[in-house]
């Protein structure tokens, strides 16, 4: 297994998550919409976890320490990977909609998940989706599950292409779902 095969991984898990937030109803038969998005909150950050592991014989030991203490509210042994996968899901702490503080704009330029795009070509006429998005308490303040799953996505691929991990063609194959900046 590779850091590129770890990459595509949450890179699949992203794409779920995305389309749970997109639909604004469970995925399945058998949660709700925060149970699933606690669960693929676990599966995004392992998968993320696994990826550095992979590294850590190119980029080093020390490289990988280094960028795992500067996540260490996410990835780091009392972070929210390791409480996740290893003692219970983390509950999700507000389930609603936060507008934007101030002046800022939400612009998501990902991908539309495939499990959208099927939906909209199979309904007719226009479908609104009304629901919660899910949000965490992630250093002293409630962020939004969703985006910080793909923010740190972003910043691991960054890292991994800085040191030669992930080529550029790795970067655009593990970035179906997400449609964002290239590293």
């Amino acid at each position: 297994m590779s850091s590129a095969d770890k990459l595509a991984e949450a890179s699949f898990f992203l794409e779920l998550l995305d389309a749970l937030e997109n639909r604004k109803r469970p995925l399945t038969s058998g949660a709700t919409p925060a149970m699933e998005v606690s669960y693929l909150l676990g599966a995004v950050l392992n998968s993320l976890y696994s990826a550095l592991e992979q590294a850590k014989p190119v980029a080093g030991v020390e490289a990988v320490k280094a960028y795992k203490a500067t996540h260490s509210a996410l990835l780091g042994g009392q972070g929210v990977r390791n409480i996740t996968i290893h003692e219970k899901h983390v509950g999700i702490d507000h389930s609603d909609y936060i507008p934007p503080p101030g002046n800022a704009v939400n612009f998501d330029f990902r991908k539309t998940p495939r499990l959208i795009q099927e939906e909209r070509a199979a309904s007719k006429g226009v479908v609104l989706h009304m629901g919660a998005n899910h949000y965490i308490e992630h250093e002293g303040k409630l962020t939004d599950v969703t985006e910080l799953c793909f923010r740190q996505f972003y910043e691991l691929r960054a890292f991994l292409s800085s040191r030669g991990i992930v080529t550029q063609q790795d970067v655009q194959a593990d970035s179906p779902a997400s449609g964002g900046p290239a590293a």
